[in-house]
């Protein structure tokens, strides 16, 4: 079974992702910090997607894309803005996709699906 964890600390859009999730059938497990992406990391079973928030307060995520990378996950990364910097040290990290938000909330059911794996970079 594939899973899915996002790591996000704004609630209104983990409540998005979470909700869109359920609505789907997709459980979306939330890590708010790296010890907690870890303890899903470890406990995920099949393919693993982490959605990474890079404006994500309190935690690196850099670091977080790393930690995802090293398990075998699949990485989509989306930020508030077309931060250049910000997406290509994303795309360094390791990021699969990185996604203007606006065209992530557009195509987050297709993401929890597991659909469209091409590159819809920004």
């Amino acid at each position: 079974m594939a899973t899915t964890i996002a790591v996000v600390t704004d609630l209104i859009f983990s409540t998005k992702i979470t909700g869109t999730g359920k609505a789907l059938g997709k459980p979306v497990l939330v890590a708010r910090t790296l010890e907690r992406l870890r303890e899903h990391l470890a406990t995920g079973g099949g393919q693993t997607t982490v959605i990474v928030d890079l404006n994500v307060a309190g935690i690196d995520p850099m670091a977080a894309i790393r930690q995802a990378k090293a398990a075998g996950a699949k990485v989509v990364a989306f930020l508030s803005h077309v931060q250049a910097e910000l997406a290509a040290g994303a795309r360094e990290a390791g990021a699969d996709e990185v996604i203007a938000r606006s065209g992530f909330s557009a195509r987050l059911p297709e993401i929890l699906r597991g659909l469209g794996d091409e590159k819809h970079q920004t």
